[in-house]
């Protein structure tokens, strides 16, 4: 045996299209899909019965589509008038070479439905059971394959995990370790929710691994792990390109199956009219006559002898090409050199007839040179104390490498849909906190409708231009239904028909896959879930630019308020969204967007993002006062304060006066009036230095006497009579 291991894995995804009115060209995408790559990957699979080291990833719409009696029956049905056509074609005067190609089609689809119909019409079965019969590793990927790294927040992105793993469980009765992520996109951050839902390994291209940091010992000879514990599988250009490369790959070869040329349109309208669309539109019918043979319309016909041993040498040069690059590397130990070669499933049968053939034939092959294939499962039971940790940017396997074929000028207008979408999932569900039936299905269903528009299968459409009518049409459809629940579930409209009726039309992931509760934010599950709702009222909400400034006593003072039973809130500058602290709920936010260099523009930043955050706050939470601790902030707490109709208190340790008594530029005046302007709207001063009174009372004229500030204050808020209604 080789020192060293191949890992293949395939990646079976295509968008949910389902729909209930038949003559669907879309929906003939999976047809082709069962046909050419599915089942023949089966046959492969029981052929060769034994383990073979190979993952399958299975994505949730596919595997919903698989499970789906409409489809069922349709792909029946589309075998049926298949062999009717195929028979039609037989009764034509024909050519030696094409009345051949359509005997070994017609053979070929007898053989398609005989293995349908012995699965039940359900090829998640057949899946399963060579699964359990130890032949192969099954995962699965996201909910809807939505691009991740796009995504604008952490509940968004873990509903897709989580959702996409639910549906795959409910099928398959287990729950992966594995999740193929969209596109083998990643970013930080990622890997933290993955591990939170149980994955332990995914797969990126390899660039992402080399430019990791630190640079792993052994390249992409080997999976690391990502900070949070998750093993990333690096993808092997160099025996992936032996496949499919333009220049040296095999599905080029003369002997294989032309792609593009179809018996559709070989024929006159009149003769094939009958099996085209009732609309008139021509679509490929799944019989292609001939075989790559040059790029003119003159193609030579198939033979399926001549494909079925050309694959047996690509077979054999695959192996041996494979044998000499473990070779290559065969002084790297702990672990040995793993090659990981993920694919499209759909590369392999769909748009390279052959691929099933040469991928099963490839096995014996690799037996017979000595090369053991390994799931990443396999290599992590043996290697995983033998893995490096480093940290992985954002990369995909996609054009460039990054998100090119995602965002572009021909896709971005979608994004900023999506990412309204997510906040308002967020409000609704933070809003609707009833448990009724009625309620919790219409979550479910405003989430189905987010994660069908979220795929990233409508901007790489749009990106192709392939179909890229039917892609903007879906995404807006779903934009629009998802509206369109919001407001009647904000109207209190919705009824339980309405919401079945919505579900069959897109029969999309049974309602126990989805949960709504992962749209709430840590602190608004905190408080939705884990405390009274009356805890939610009669909150003093504390802002300061630096809340741990060893200087100030903000951070003591926030504690002994909630020790005294107070519900405290925090808005501060910070890179950490939200923790829970102490008893104090502490909300960190950081400017965005380009850098700002000049003060003024810094502090003007500061104060739109502490004010959207406290404006966000208050959708969910009462508060009945204000304190500001820090002028930088005073701005935001003024506004809040105005806007809300709460009263202003205000912490002073100096001014602008003290910072720059000599100076009496245009920016010394401008902080001086947002100063002065926050003051004079307090209701009540504290002084945390007795040197900052003359600038209050002289600079400022403000009326309200400051009062000194001790944090062991027994009623901080006593002069303001505002009764607390909460303990």
């Amino acid at each position: 045996m080789r020192k060293g291991y191949f890992s293949l894995v395939l990646h079976a995804h295509l968008p949910y299209i389902r729909h209930q009115e038949a003559h669907r060209l879309e929906e003939r995408w999976m047809y082709e899909a069962i046909s050419e790559t599915y089942i023949p990957l089966l046959w492969e699979i029981d052929r060769l019965e034994r383990p073979l080291g190979w993952t399958i990833s299975i994505s949730p719409p596919v595997i919903e589509m698989l499970a789906d009696s409409l489809i069922q029956e349709r792909y029946v049905e589309h075998l049926d008038d298949t062999l009717r056509l195929i028979d039609q074609e037989l009764d034509r005067d024909l050519v030696a070479e094409e009345r051949d190609a359509l005997l070994f089609y017609k053979e070929r689809y007898r053989d398609l439905k005989n293995t349908f119909e012995h699965w039940g019409r359900d090829l998640n079965h057949a899946f399963r059971h060579y699964k359990e019969a130890g032949y192969l590793e099954l995962m699965t990927c996201t909910a809807t394959h939505g691009f991740s790294p796009h995504m604008l927040s952490e509940q968004a992105a873990r509903s897709e995990i989580q959702t996409g793993l639910n549906c795959f469980e409910r099928h398959y009765g287990f729950r992966p370790t594995g999740l193929w992520m969209p596109e083998c996109a990643y970013t930080p951050g990622l890997d933290k929710i993955m591990y939170e839902e149980g994955i332990r390994y995914t797969f990126v291209d390899e660039h992402s691994i080399l430019n990791a940091d630190p640079a792993p010992k052994h390249g992409i000879g080997a999976p690391v792990y990502s900070p949070h514990g998750v093993a990333l599988f690096p993808r092997d250009q160099i025996i992936s390109g032996r496949i499919w490369s333009s220049v040296i790959g095999y599905p080029g070869h003369p002997n294989y199956r032309e792609f593009y040329r179809d018996l559709a349109y070989d024929r006159e309208w009149d003769q094939i009219a009958e099996f085209m669309h009732p609309e008139g539109l021509r679509y490929d019918t799944g019989l292609k006559l001939h075989r790559v043979t040059g790029e003119s319309d003159q193609k030579a016909f198939y033979v399926r002898d001549w494909a079925w041993k050309q694959t047996d040498e690509h077979a054999a040069d695959f192996a041996e090409a494979l044998a000499g690059h473990l070779d290559q590397h065969s002084g790297q130990d702990f672990p040995p050199f793993l090659v990981t070669a993920p694919f499209d499933a759909e590369l392999f049968g769909h748009w390279w007839f052959e691929g099933p053939d040469f991928l099963g034939k490839a096995m014996e092959r690799l037996e017979d040179v000595g090369v053991e294939s390994i799931s990443p499962t396999m290599f992590l039971e043996r290697h995983f104390g033998d893995i490096e940790t480093v940290h992985v940017a954002m990369g995909t396997w996609g054009r460039k490498g990054y998100a090119d074929v995602w965002i572009n000028e021909r896709n971005d207008w979608m994004i900023r849909h999506l990412h309204q979408l997510e906040k308002r999932l967020a409000g609704v569900m933070a809003r609707n906190r009833h448990q009724d039936g009625l309620t919790v299905k219409a979550k479910r269903q405003l989430i189905r409708e987010y994660l069908l528009a979220v795929s990233s299968d409508w901007p790489f459409i749009l990106d192709g231009q392939t179909t890229a009518q039917y892609a903007a049409n879906r995404f807006r459809e779903h934009i629009k239904r998802f509206e369109e629940t919001e407001r009647l579930l904000d109207a209190g409209e919705l009824t339980i028909e309405w919401l079945e009726t919505r579900y069959a039309e897109y029969p999309f992931l049974a309602d126990e896959d989805i949960e709504p509760d992962v749209y709430l934010t840590t602190h608004d599950y905190y408080v939705a879930v884990q405390r009274e709702t009356s805890w939610n009222d009669d909150a003093i909400l504390l802002v300061a630019k630096d809340y741990q400034d060893s200087n100030r006593p903000i951070a003591e003072f926030a504690k002994r308020l909630a020790r005294a039973g107070e519900n405290v809130y925090v808005i501060t500058e910070n890179e950490t969204a939200y923790r829970f602290e102490d008893g104090v709920h502490i909300y960190g936010v950081h400017m965005t967007g380009l850098p700002l260099v000049q003060t003024y523009n810094q502090l003007a930043g500061l104060n739109l993002a502490v004010l959207r955050q406290a404006q966000a706050l208050h959708k969910i939470v009462e508060f009945r006062l204000v304190h500001n601790f820090t002028m930088e902030t005073a701005s935001a707490a003024q506004s809040f304060a105005e806007i809300n109709e709460l009263p202003l208190v205000s912490n002073v340790y100096n001014l602008e006066s003290e910072r720059s008594p000599a100076s009496s530029g245009g920016l010394v005046v401008a902080i001086k009036r947002l100063e002065g302007e926050a003051l004079r709207h307090s209701q009540l001063i504290y002084l945390e230095r007795e040197e900052a009174r003359q600038g209050i009372e002289n600079d400022y004229h403000v009326a309200q006497k400051p009062l000194e500030f001790q944090v062991n204050l027994e009623k901080p808020y006593e002069q303001l009579a505002i009764q607390k209604k909460n303990g």
